[in-house]
């Protein structure tokens, strides 16, 4: 005997399941300021495996602040990316390749920012999808510091 023998009605559903797609995301610091642009180099170490395409910088409130260039590389691929200036969706940059970023693994950074972006000031920070470390920042004057990180998102 079949569980359904005798049955008129039936009813079906349909159930939709999206991934969020995961990213790296510092967020918005409390305290982006004093913000200047200039090239800022450290480490990424992600703690999920995040499919990586776009790069996005926080701005200071009022400003411009964007990336001009960034790169991204381990011993196995080298990514970058180059602003088109304030044309369309200028306050994402596009890598030239989507990359992944494996959990648990280091990855070196190099981002030039422009305007005024949002920093964090702290050596190291936990994100949402792993840690990011400053190695160095040199601002456009020359002044180098060990505890700028550029507020970025990837993904």
């Amino acid at each position: 005997m079949k569980d359904d023998e005798g049955a008129k009605n039936t009813t079906s559903k349909t159930i939709t399941v999206s991934l969020e797609k995961l990213v790296f995301d510092t967020g918005e610091p409390a305290n982006p300021y004093p913000s200047i642009m200039g090239t800022h180099y450290g480490t990424i170490k992600p703690n999920v495996t995040i499919e990586v395409s776009r790069l996005y910088t926080y701005p200071c409130e009022g400003t411009g602040g964007h990336t001009e260039y960034a790169r991204i590389w381990n011993n196995t691929f080298n990514a970058t990316a180059k602003w088109g200036g304030y044309e369309g969706d200028w306050k994402n940059i596009t890598f030239d390749k989507t990359f992944t970023l494996f959990a648990n693994e280091t990855y070196f950074y190099e981002i030039r920012t422009g305007s005024y972006p949002q920093i964090i000031h702290a050596r190291e920070f936990d994100a949402t999808g792993g840690t990011i470390t400053c190695d160095k920042f040199i601002d456009e004057n020359g002044n180098v510091y060990y505890d700028w990180i550029p507020a970025i998102r990837l993904w």
